[in-house]
């Protein structure tokens, strides 16, 4: 489904639904989410946060892996957007759409979706103090680990786990007619043994 962005000259209200728009009390502030210029995420949280807003921005530490060793980097956990939490039926939502670093809220057509609650609180249980989400730590296979390919050309094949090759992806040292070979597989294809 495509999402469409309120532009700097279109309706900032959202079309409305459900307890927000019967205006029950303390059900009216739900969480919707912020369009972020590109590379703009953290100058919109700060320009939203100075005008009083209640945001959320998860953001992941990740472990970047160069030449001249690794590092832990934080980037966004969904570049480009962060998260605003609005009263629908009392908020003035005009600042928000020229707010810098903004390039309006996410809609479907006229509608501003709303982001459960749920989605949210599940978000910030699993993020640290900062804010942030680990994920340095999260390679769940150690080197020479056994583990069996699970998927492909070589499914059912037992091999020794020997690194991750990029996000998605693993090398295993596989033992075929006796010689050992290096192969890069996706991730997903391996199971521990």
């Amino acid at each position: 489904m495509k999402t469409d962005v309120i532009e700097a000259g279109g309706s900032s209200m959202p079309a409305y639904g459900g307890a927000a728009a019967r205006g029950l009390p303390g059900e009216s502030k739900r969480w919707y989410a912020v369009h972020c210029k590109p590379r703009q995420d953290a100058r919109a949280e700060e320009h939203l946060a100075n005008q009083g807003y209640e945001l959320f921005r998860p953001r992941v530490r990740v472990r970047m892996h160069q030449a001249d060793g690794a590092r832990d980097r934080v980037e966004s956990m969904f570049p480009r957007y962060l998260f605003i939490r609005l009263d629908a039926l009392t908020e003035n939502w005009g600042p928000i759409r020229s707010t810098r670093g903004v390039a309006g809220l996410v809609r479907w057509g006229d509608h501003v979706p709303t982001v459960p609650e749920e989605v949210i609180e599940s978000l910030r249980r699993r993020t640290d103090e900062e804010g942030c989400l680990d994920l340095t730590g999260q390679n769940p296979y150690q080197p020479n680990d056994r583990v069996r390919i699970t998927e492909g050309p070589f499914a059912g094949y037992q091999a020794l786990y020997l690194a991750n090759s990029g996000r998605e992806r693993v090398i295993v040292l596989l033992s075929i007619l006796q010689q050992s070979q290096q192969i890069t597989l996706p991730a997903h294809a391996i199971t521990r043994e």
